[in-house]
């Protein structure tokens, strides 16, 4: 019994000294070559869009395919006409209608290019619209 109570004894003092004298340092990893970055890009509009017009922004953004962008909006009077949308680098309009003053969707482009927020204005009125394009 003996013998067992110092082999333990004995086998915690070397677990403790090799606990303290063990080596600890830090290494600064380098960026993998294949690390995927994703940066997302936000803006606020505010326009009025004249009656049975199509207002389009002054700035475009860069997107490749499968890349998504949200339009959230509200617009004045609530009972205007308005699609939301997004000008492709094909020059074709791709929207969706507004419902009822407000508009939150969510476009997945199929082409790599440059796009370009587009509201058009069905109505007989001026139309006030406000909200967030994110890319």
């Amino acid at each position: 019994m003996r013998l067992k109570k110092g082999f333990f004894l004995l086998l915690a003092i070397i677990l403790a000294f090799a606990c303290l004298t063990m080596n600890a340092g830090a290494v600064q990893a380098e960026p993998e070559a294949n690390t995927l970055s994703i940066e997302r890009a936000s803006g606020r509009f505010s326009v009025d869009v004249s009656k049975q017009s199509t207002f389009t922004a002054d700035s475009t953004f860069p997107l490749d395919i499968g890349d998504t962008v949200t339009i959230k909006a509200t617009y004045t009077p609530q009972s205007a006409g308005v699609d939301f949308g997004l000008m492709a680098p094909d020059g074709l309009f791709y929207s969706l209608p507004g419902q009822r003053g407000s508009f939150n969707e969510t476009f997945k482009v199929d082409q790599r290019g440059d796009y370009t927020l587009a509201i058009r204005n069905n109505s007989g009125s001026t139309v006030s619209v406000s909200g967030t394009v994110t890319y």
